[in-house]
């Protein structure tokens, strides 16, 4: 049975590497950006071997489970699994991965980072499911600022345009709450060439198994269906800075986890703090 708990130290900042200011200046410019390889083959099937392994435990009892694990896209699934790591050791092991942290809180400008959440999404071969054109911090209500979030994307297969890899719109990052203009778009095909006043621009990102691919969290994005013959398997980390605040009570699954009064920083066992510079 492998059970998980709440990484008992956060992580100082590292040293930093060649290349990172190239990937800094593509973040602060496009709202996303590569990260490059963080894990090796080895690792990468371990956590193929552990997702199997949490979702044919399910619902078993006494075993330890993630806090939520449904199918988003019906007959043509799109599976995810929220707070993985609560119910695999393996996956909570990755929440203090140096050097993802040292990037996120880079790339963030960040002076610590806590855990919002994490997120699994698979989507199997031949039938997997799209994932409609969004931006992360309109859905997560609570917090606020809704520009102070970073998600960390990490491949367990090579994601690419055949099997379902993200799209994003650089910088989409910078022209605010746009989620209702998104929702309404019919298709994931549909995307326009201009938005208030700004031109539009589709970015296919493929990420390799085992690279790490960075997103603010009001970039527009979305990823076309699986049809290829491959699966396409990854897990999101989702970061809050330090001056991430419960900032409304709207709905959220995990509202009721926050332990902090309004306009204090987001706390509570499900939000570990895992990194500080």
């Amino acid at each position: 049975m492998s059970t998980a708990t709440v990484p008992a130290a956060a992580i100082a900042i590292g040293d930093s590497h060649p290349g990172d200011d190239a990937i800094a200046a593509a973040y602060a410019r496009d709202g996303y950006a590569h990260g490059g390889s963080v894990l090796d083959l080895a690792t990468v099937e371990r956590l193929r071997t552990e997702l199997a392994r949490v979702i044919a435990d399910h619902g078993r009892p006494g075993l330890a489970q993630p806090y939520r694990l449904m199918n988003m896209g019906g007959e043509s699934p799109v599976w995810q699994i929220v707070n993985i790591w609560q119910g695999s050791a393996d996956f909570a092991s990755l929440l203090r991965h140096p050097r993802i942290l040292d990037l996120a809180g880079r790339l963030s400008g960040a002076r610590s980072l806590r855990l919002w959440h994490d997120q699994i999404q698979y989507k199997p071969a031949a039938v997997g499911g799209v994932n409609m054109w969004h931006q992360d911090a309109p859905y997560w209500g609570p917090l606020g600022p809704q520009d102070q979030q970073i998600t960390a994307w990490i491949a367990l297969d090579d994601a690419d345009q055949d099997n379902g890899c993200m799209s994003m719109v650089p910088g989409s990052h910078r022209w605010g709450n746009a989620i209702d203009f998104l929702q309404a778009l019919p298709d994931f095909a549909a995307m326009p060439t201009g938005y208030a006043g700004n031109d539009v621009r589709v970015d296919v990102r493929p990420v390799l198994a085992g690279h790490v691919h960075f997103h603010h969290s009001l970039t527009w994005h979305g990823s076309p269906a699986n049809r290829s013959g491959r699966p396409r398997r990854a897990i999101a980390l989702h970061f809050m800075s330090e001056r991430t605040v419960l900032a409304s009570d709207r709905h959220h699954p995990l509202r009721d986890e926050i332990r902090s009064a309004p306009g204090e920083p987001v706390r509570g066992a499900r939000f570990p703090e895992l990194w500080w510079a």
